[in-house]
């Protein structure tokens, strides 16, 4: 008896070892946050508000233009997040929202607790069967010296291409592209599509990082598996990827492997990808090639909180949303009208040890236990010049602001 423990126990002790050090561990101490503290919001040095507007509702992403202090964010209708949200396999494309939209707000204008904007209107944009809907998650945008050149990302439903009907999409599901248009001037009410990105390499995109007006690096957050098992899987054997696209020459993958690679961002200054990860926490870095559109691996920056998006201030800091209590997001996303999940914001940036060697340092800004005043944050942009922090989330029924005390 004694023989045979030995003889089938300890290999399979060891590979059970081996197991929860690749697969359980990460997914129990950082997916799932066993054991993580969470802080109130009382304890930062910050007076939060909340922007309460049926049209300012479940904006899963928001970009800053500094050239003309508008804050765009990609709004949409919390209820029906639940039912269509291709990123986490909602496919009920019948139940989506018809009425997503883009909406800048002039953040040097207060009005009352929140701020004057405008719907960005889409006029030429054809939609769904000439609908002109976008069904909205993550976008970028490029400030140049005439306007905004902006890179969407449209989860729209797959159709019969002859008929228009709604195929089924839980079997097939979205039909993803990647949206070009231009704002021009800044301030002007509508925005000209001017392309459309379809690829098979867009098959599961989430955002959108800009190279110029003509190309960009996208997250595919489930790589090529659309739904099934093999999409509900993806984050944890690692099938997510980044593509990069051009006009001229459509998509191809430069990197792969990656567990649930989320909001992306690139710095103009270095070149420098960084791709956060939702399943396994931190974020990769990457470095463009100079003769090729492809990417180099530079390092892995452990954060032990899932990522959904990443933001940069005009200063060079990456705000970072953490998911720190992914079930209670996940319950939100099913009631968002009346479910507060915990939110927290971190901050990554270089500094120099005393050898001069650079290092990577993030720190806690922002955290609310309970959900009292911020959203279930998806995205958080800091502006510079004033220290306001402006939060949103993917299913949230409002934004919030904090300014520092």
């Amino acid at each position: 008896m004694a023989g045979t423990l030995l003889k089938f126990g300890v290999p399979l002790i060891v590979v059970a070892a081996v197991l929860y050090q690749a697969v359980l561990k990460d997914a129990l101490f950082v997916t799932l946050g066993v054991r993580r503290t969470l802080q109130p919001i009382s304890d930062f040095p910050y007076q939060c508000r909340q922007i309460r507007d049926p049209i300012l509702q479940a904006c899963e992403d928001m970009w800053l233009s500094e050239t003309s202090r508008q804050l765009f964010l990609a709004c949409s209708d919390p209820l029906a997040r639940k039912q269509w949200l291709p990123n986490v396999g909602r496919l009920n494309a019948s139940g989506r929202a018809l009425d997503d939209a883009i909406i800048a707000m002039e953040i040097d204008n207060p009005k009352g607790e929140s701020y004057e904007y405008r719907i960005v209107q889409t006029n030429n944009f054809h939609g769904v069967n000439g609908d002109g809907s976008l069904h909205l998650v993550g976008f970028t945008g490029v400030d140049s010296s005439a306007g905004v050149n902006f890179f969407v990302v449209n989860n729209r439903p797959s159709v019969h291409p002859i008929t228009g009907e709604l195929l089924d999409n839980a079997e097939v599901g979205a039909n993803s592209t990647v949206e070009r248009f231009v704002l021009a001037p800044p301030d002007a009410t509508e925005m000209k599509h001017l392309q459309t990105f379809a690829h098979e390499n867009l098959a599961t995109p989430n955002r959108v990082a800009a190279m110029g007006k003509n190309a960009f690096y996208v997250t595919n957050d489930h790589g090529p598996h659309k739904t099934g098992r093999s999409h509900q899987l993806s984050p944890v054997v690692g099938t997510g990827d980044v593509s990069y696209c051009t006009t001229a020459r459509g998509c191809r993958t430069v990197a792969d492997g990656l567990t649930f690679p989320n909001g992306l961002i690139r710095d103009p200054k270095n070149g420098y990808v960084y791709v956060p990860s939702s399943g396994k926490g931190g974020v990769h870095v990457y470095k463009t090639k100079r003769m090729d559109p492809g990417l180099d691996f530079v390092e892995h920056i452990p954060i032990p909180y899932p990522i959904d998006n990443l933001s940069q201030d005009s200063e060079g800091n990456i705000y970072i949303a953490a998911l720190s209590d992914l079930t209670a997001m996940m319950e939100a996303m099913e009631d968002p009208l009346n479910k507060n999940p915990p939110s927290t914001v971190l901050r990554l940036r270089q500094t120099e040890s005393e050898g001069g060697e650079k290092q990577w340092k993030w720190e806690k800004v922002l955290e609310d236990a309970k959900g009292e005043v911020l959203p279930g944050t998806t995205t958080a942009v800091h502006d510079a010049k004033t220290g306001r922090i402006f939060l949103s989330g993917v299913a949230s029924p409002f934004i919030t602001v904090c300014e520092k005390k």
